[in-house]
């Protein structure tokens, strides 16, 4: 697991990078290798249940682009909010490559030619001091 000082994350919609690592699946096209996957954490309500908090792989599931975030999505260029074709409340992430956008709150796609949404961590556990992250969905792992 990931643990990062809950402090840097005081608010809702505040942010933290991350690095987690592992090793690919056994069924991978190079099995039981190294890797390290770029992740961020985001509090997306108060509180202390990791409910309140949502971590994801910062690469696009389309083409493996690092994606950015962005905190104000009225920042977005014209053409990415009209094909998101409704207001975003909240930041969002998007992919430089290919427009892919998503939501910070749980990493949905809303626009782009990313097949899926971003891939997802599990928050395991929140305290007074810190955030633990655990696994990362398993199909991140075959094609990282």
């Amino acid at each position: 697991p990931v643990v990062l000082p809950v402090e840097s994350l005081a608010t809702p919609w505040q942010a933290q990078r991350f690095v987690a690592e592992g090793v690919t699946l056994s069924s991978a096209a190079n099995p039981n290798q190294p890797l390290r996957i770029t992740g961020m954490v985001v509090r997306t309500a108060s509180g202390s249940d990791p409910e309140k908090f949502t971590a994801v792989c910062l690469k696009c599931p389309h083409e493996g682009c690092d994606v950015d975030f962005v905190p104000d999505p009225n920042k977005l260029a014209p053409e990415v909010k009209k094909e998101i074709g409704h207001p975003v409340e909240h930041s969002v992430y998007e992919c430089p490559c290919h427009n892919s956008t998503f939501l910070a709150e749980d990493g949905e796609r809303v626009a782009g030619p990313a097949p899926r949404g971003l891939y997802r961590f599990r928050v395991t556990k929140v305290s007074d001091a810190a955030i633990e992250i655990g696994e990362v969905e398993e199909d991140v792992l075959l094609f990282t």
